[in-house]
């Protein structure tokens, strides 16, 4: 853990495990949880200083993915295989969950829900992404899913809520998805790709919703794999082979991506403020600035081979 906004790094005094972990989620900035291989959950009440297992199944052989925590009790974790799991109890009990019934079982690669938690909508919903393009609502906290097919093959590595009503959903080389839920009074656009997709059972019996597709060029062929919101509004994503991009989807409206001279691919992005980012991933962390980028791509007096394209979302 740091508490210097990654300059230096502390190894937690105790952690009961030693294969790799995969997603954090934290309700507070004293208790998060963990996951990782062996279907493996971990816990902290004290900052991250040290860590209990609270649930692990060595016989599953596969990884559990994500997770998200709404609070202090209730959340739950995604994997491979589409393993699912829910607590409700703070993690001192995990039952299974049905996600998805597609007989190829997907894996479950990343959960989210709404970050911005003055709306009513992040109290209860929670979205998941995965292979086959497949997109995931519930509206219940995870009680009740409704599955998705998008207009996309591919895998979804992460996703992010950007409005009510609408996600950016990241994917494999460059392919980056605006997804909008639309009302029945809403105009859908005539050029839109849209999906009817309905829940079969629980609370939602006979609700349907109304979801519209529409892909958006990045400039690049890079796997998106993390992304967050910053201040304004924009939104900030992390890539392989170096890529970090930052979208603007409603002042400026474009995309700018900087692919970083290191090469270095980057899992995770956290916002430090202003214009600076550190990057996690590939030989650990490193910090990052827009303008630097793009001040290296287009200096004359620089032997940097910063690359920075800037695309009209139109």
């Amino acid at each position: 853990y740091s508490d210097n906004f990654g300059d230096s790094w502390i190894q937690a005094e105790s952690v009961p495990y030693t294969s790799t972990l995969t997603d954090i989620s934290c309700s507070s900035k004293q208790s998060c949880w963990a996951t990782g291989h062996d279907a493996t959950i971990l816990h902290t009440n004290d900052y991250g200083v040290t860590w209990i297992t609270q649930y692990e199944d060595s016989s599953w052989d596969a990884p559990l993915l994500s997770i998200h925590m709404f609070d202090d009790n209730e959340g739950i974790a995604i994997g491979a295989f589409a393993l699912s799991l829910r607590t409700v109890d703070g993690g001192q009990t995990w039952g299974y969950l049905f996600l998805d019934d597609d007989e190829f079982q997907p894996h479950l690669n990343f959960t989210y829900a709404d970050a911005q938690i003055w709306r009513k909508s992040a109290q209860n919903e929670v979205y998941a992404v995965g292979e086959l393009g497949k997109y995931y609502i519930s509206d219940d906290r995870g009680l009740n899913w409704l599955a998705v097919n998008t207009d996309y093959d591919g895998s979804y590595w992460a996703g992010i809520k950007v409005d009510d009503g609408q996600s950016l959903l990241l994917g494999m080389s460059g392919n980056l998805t605006l997804i909008t839920q639309y009302g029945q009074d809403d105009k859908i656009p005539s050029d839109a790709i849209t999906t009817l997709a309905c829940y079969e059972s629980g609370y939602f019996s006979g609700e349907c919703k109304t979801l519209g597709f529409k892909k958006l060029n990045i400039g690049s062929k890079n796997s998106l794999t993390n992304a967050v919101t910053l201040d304004d509004g924009r939104i900030a994503m992390s890539g392989n082979g170096g890529a970090i991009l930052i979208i603007d989807l409603y002042r400026k409206k474009n995309i700018e991506t900087c692919v970083r001279s290191d090469r270095l691919s980057n899992t995770s992005v956290v916002y430090l403020g202003s214009d600076e980012f550190l990057l996690a991933g590939e030989k650990g962390f490193r910090k990052h600035s827009m303008s630097e980028c793009y001040n290296n791509f287009s200096s004359e007096d620089t032997n940097s081979q910063d690359s920075y394209v800037k695309l009209d979302l139109g």
